[in-house]
């Protein structure tokens, strides 16, 4: 009997013992599968999900994972947080910046002022843009990214930044210099208006001549003063082939000399978007000093058209006496001039106001057939 109901207790036991191992491993396999989808779903950037804490057996293990979760989901949005900082860090710079894989190429990251330099609206490898890159400053590093080696890459438009230095510099330099002698010739002109119903004789003569010096002057120095105070532009679209045509009625005269003048523009319908005004003091200047160089027999050019970036361009082009090598480098800086009743002013204002509405004024180089061209991008 006895033996029997140890039998019995011992049968139970086991079976008891077995429950209590299937439901563990249950209870187990169930924890693991919640890890498992935890993982899964962290993976796949899902942090929406939670598991239920309220009256469960495994409300500890959920709370657990709860926590493991938002600690992860903290992390990931710290990480995000620094990528966003860097990346305006990143395009607030003026040099381009390009991060490239040193294997295969691939530009893993590329800041705006390197698509706006290159002038391309994205760069996904390296190869795109060799060509281009040679004509800026380049200077390149190698690092080691996420156990990657990496190229970084950096542009810089050094011609571009100097010129705009040196404008900045003499804008500086002139406001001061008029604002001086403004100054100064205010109250002489004055003084001497005033004497001159009083004073007779040599002594008028000599207050005359005092007066009419100090208005020339003050009227000399007002032109050098409108190449710091260039109006902001209002740019609206208009067809560029009716602009040019209006532009050549200033220097029509000339035709009757034998100068002859040719309009091209390419498409016909060629539309620019920019302050028209400025514009035309711009491209009126150019015609002006082409018509000075030009004598009978020779021509004169305005051809506009789209370049391959889709920035309109226009060239003003003469085959008339052409402009010194040793002079060429200084003809956009205010007060040179080679004319002796020229202010020096004309080129300098003028690339002033296409700095002004984002585009360029440059003297291309002479080629074998010696033709000026002055070209203007917007």
């Amino acid at each position: 009997m006895n033996t029997t109901v140890l039998l019995i207790a011992a049968g139970c036991l086991i079976i008891m013992l077995i429950i209590a191992i299937i439901l563990l491993w249950l209870r187990n396999v169930n924890i693991v599968h919640k890890i498992a989808f935890l993982f899964q779903a962290i993976d796949n950037g899902d942090y929406a999900f939670r598991f239920s804490e309220g009256s469960s057996d495994n409300r500890f293990i959920n709370a657990t994972l709860n926590r493991i979760k938002e600690i992860l989901q903290h992390a990931r949005d710290e990480q995000i947080e620094k990528e966003k900082y860097f990346e305006l860090v990143l395009n607030a710079v003026d040099t381009g910046v390009m991060v490239v894989d040193a294997e295969r190429g691939l530009v893993l990251r590329c800041n705006a002022a390197a698509r706006k330099l290159l002038k391309r609206d994205a760069i996904t490898h390296i190869n795109q843009v060799k060509d281009q890159i040679n004509n800026f400053s380049v200077h390149e590093t190698t690092a080691t990214i996420n156990h990657k080696r990496v190229n970084i890459v950096t542009v810089s438009d050094i011609y571009n930044e100097l010129t705009n230095q040196e404008i900045d510099a003499w804008v500086r330099l002139i406001r001061v210099m008029t604002h001086e002698i403004m100054n100064t010739l205010t109250p002489v002109i004055s003084l001497s208006e005033a004497l001159l119903p009083t004073a007779t004789g040599e002594q008028q003569k000599g207050i005359e001549t005092i007066f009419q010096t100090s208005r020339d002057l003050v009227k000399f120095v007002g032109n050098y003063r409108k190449f710091t105070h260039v109006p902001t532009p209002k740019p609206k679209l208009f067809y560029v082939k009716p602009f040019l045509d209006r532009m050549a009625l200033q220097v029509q005269p000339l035709v009757e000399k034998g100068v002859t003048i040719s309009i091209n523009c390419q498409p016909k319908d060629l539309l620019v978007y920019a302050d028209e005004s400025l514009i035309a003091r711009v491209v009126s200047n150019l015609l002006k000093n082409a018509a000075e160089a030009t004598v009978t027999g020779q021509h004169i050019g305005l051809h506009a058209f789209s370049d391959s970036d889709e920035s309109v361009v226009i060239d003003v082009t003469d085959d008339g006496s052409p402009i010194p090598s040793d002079v060429a480098p200084h003809i956009f800086i205010p007060f040179f001039t080679t004319k002796n009743e020229g202010s020096g002013i004309g080129l300098s204002l003028s690339r002033q106001i296409m700095r002004m509405s984002n585009g360029s004024l440059v003297l291309l180089p002479y080629g074998d057939n010696k033709i000026t061209t002055f070209r203007l991008r917007l």
